[in-house]
């Protein structure tokens, strides 16, 4: 009992926030949208004490069930919900999207999901983490798509104008300011779900090392994998990325290149590696698999 009405505390809190983002078609003023943030804030804080007392009861973490796994996943959307919300002008209805995700995960954790009875064995949570892992780094994909080709209209645009050349019928591109709006707005959104991806990555890698998972489900990746590294170089540059849009030096057609090889780097970690034939253990079969006859 005591348990739900803690979840109780902060779904409510973002229940609240989602009220406060409500008002935006009645309310103008900049106070909504801090009220809206300030809620928002102090739902994640709660929950994150929520589930730092879980990780305290359990030696494995809340992750080893249903339960703690949704939880953890709604506390990692919400914030990026609220980063997209502090990054983004404030008239962007952020929170009208994300909020109702958050909180139909706390909801479906508190009161679907088992609590107490652990999932089957490791693979189980393997199972669940890999599938997050993979939409994450999908999603940013998708979104690294749209500033690549943000990246090119704004270049050929861009040459266009300086070539004083007429647009052609049915080659209409859109003006120098909306490519660049659109690439700001993909990146921003890219980067936190690419983070987020390849953190669950590193720690489902770092989980199979110890000793509570089988060697029949471990996929141990060196520090030193061809994906490992490709993945790295590809968080750092756009890293450099985000931190570029606040140097005017770097604005403009920087941006736009930068952006082409951020996007270069994400081919290759996704597919590069594979291509060029590299050895690779990341997406190999569990030892027990390999060696199972047929």
């Amino acid at each position: 009992m005591i348990d739900r009405l803690s979840v109780l505390c902060f779904a409510g809190t973002y229940g609240l926030a989602f009220l406060a983002e409500l008002a935006r078609f009645r309310v103008r003023s900049a106070v909504r949208w801090y009220v809206a943030a300030g809620l928002m804030a102090l739902g994640w804080l709660v929950q994150t004490a929520y589930l730092a007392n879980l990780a305290l009861k359990s030696p494995m973490g809340p992750v080893t069930t249903a339960f703690g796994s949704v939880m953890v996943l709604s506390w990692i959307v919400a914030l990026i919900g609220l980063y997209l919300m502090v990054r983004s002008p404030k008239p962007v209805a952020v929170g009208m999207f994300v909020l109702p995700l958050v909180l139909g995960l706390v909801v479906g954790a508190g009161w679907f999901a088992p609590r107490q009875s652990d999932w089957l064995d490791w693979g189980g949570t393997v199972a669940f983490w890999g599938t997050v892992h993979g939409v994450f780094l999908l999603a940013g994909a998708v979104f690294t798509c749209v500033a690549f080709f943000a990246g090119l209209m704004y270049l050929a645009q861009m040459r266009r104008l300086k070539a004083k050349r007429p647009s052609r019928t049915g080659l209409a591109l859109p003006s120098l300011e909306q490519s660049e709006r659109i690439n700001r707005g993909a990146i921003t959104i890219a980067f936190p779900l690419l983070t987020f991806g390849l953190l669950i990555g590193i720690v489902l890698s770092l989980a199979a090392r110890g000793a509570g998972a089988p060697a029949a489900t471990a996929h141990v990746l060196r520090w030193t994998d061809p994906k490992v590294l490709s993945a790295l170089l590809m968080w750092l540059v756009f890293a450099v990325l985000l931190h570029a849009r606040f140097r005017p030096a770097m604005r403009g057609r920087s941006m736009m290149v930068l952006t082409i090889v951020a996007f270069a780097f994400l081919v290759f970690a996704w597919v590069g590696v594979e291509a060029l034939r590299l050895r690779t253990a990341h997406g190999a079969a569990p030892a027990a698999e390999r060696m199972a006859p047929p």
